[in-house]
């Protein structure tokens, strides 16, 4: 039981993998506003990369430091950044490799994507944290599990956070999935090699990484598996999200 309490412990190759991702998402961002200052996507791009540093900071400082780091406060943080990170992805894949009919018509609702979610996501997320040190501290000491309480007020923050991690963690990612599709059927219909290219490798970074991102590893860690396989699997999740910034870098989408 003490297990499911605790975060998953992360090693030197999660810390080093983490910052090698940091840096290359920065980095490719950077890049790619020197090249096309003015079009809207390397600015978009810039906003995934800075959302992107939270987590993998705190990946980096939880082995450095130890899951001491995982306070209410940094939970919220990192949740926040999620958010804002998961409407600026979708934000991307609407604007590259060309503009989308739906931003054209809709785009003002990308302003309450941005916005709206943020303060319940961050508000939930604190929450959980601070119930989930409450139930550490009493699982370690003498009044057990049943000494922890949520009161209304903290189930009322978390149900209030459900909607919107639903909209950020779920029909965010798959809208954006799903306009990288229509982009990649569109170029592929009119012969332009280049975007069909770049889409393609684009989707294989979203789905591939995201399904070992947000399934297989939380599971692998849940049933205890050999630090072997975690370490492959883990390695595998960055190698699949980095595909993204080098597929973006290596375009001749005009």
């Amino acid at each position: 039981m003490d297990g499911m309490l605790q975060p998953p412990a992360a090693t030197a190759f999660d810390a080093v993998g983490s910052l090698v991702s940091l840096a290359v998402y920065l980095g490719a961002a950077a890049l790619m506003l020197a090249r096309r200052p003015r079009e809207p996507a390397p600015r978009v791009f810039l906003a995934v990369a800075l959302t992107s540093a939270v987590p993998y900071v705190m990946s980096a400082l939880q082995w450095w430091k130890g899951s001491g780091v995982y306070r209410p406060a940094t939970i919220a943080l990192t949740a926040a950044a999620f958010s804002i990170g998961s409407a600026a992805l979708f934000h991307f894949t609407q604007v590259f490799p060309w503009r989308r009919p739906w931003i054209t018509k809709y785009g003002r609702w990308l302003i309450a994507a941005y916005v709206v979610p943020v303060l319940p996501v961050a508000l939930a997320a604190w929450i959980l944290g601070a119930v989930m040190m409450e139930m550490q501290a009493a699982n370690t000491g003498s009044g057990g599990l049943g000494a922890v309480s949520a009161g209304l007020t903290e189930v009322l923050g978390l149900l209030s956070g459900l909607p919107a991690l639903l909209l950020i963690g779920v029909v965010l990612p798959l809208s954006g999935v799903m306009s990288l599709v229509k982009s990649w059927q569109e170029s592929k219909q009119t012969s332009n090699e280049p975007a069909r290219v770049t889409t393609f490798w684009m989707l294989i970074s979203q789905l591939a990484g995201g399904v070992l991102a947000v399934l297989v590893l939380p599971l692998l860690n849940f049933i205890g598996v050999p630090p072997i396989w975690s370490t492959i699997f883990a390695g595998l999740a960055y190698l699949f999200a980095l595909i993204l910034p080098f597929a973006y870098v290596n375009t001749s989408v005009s």
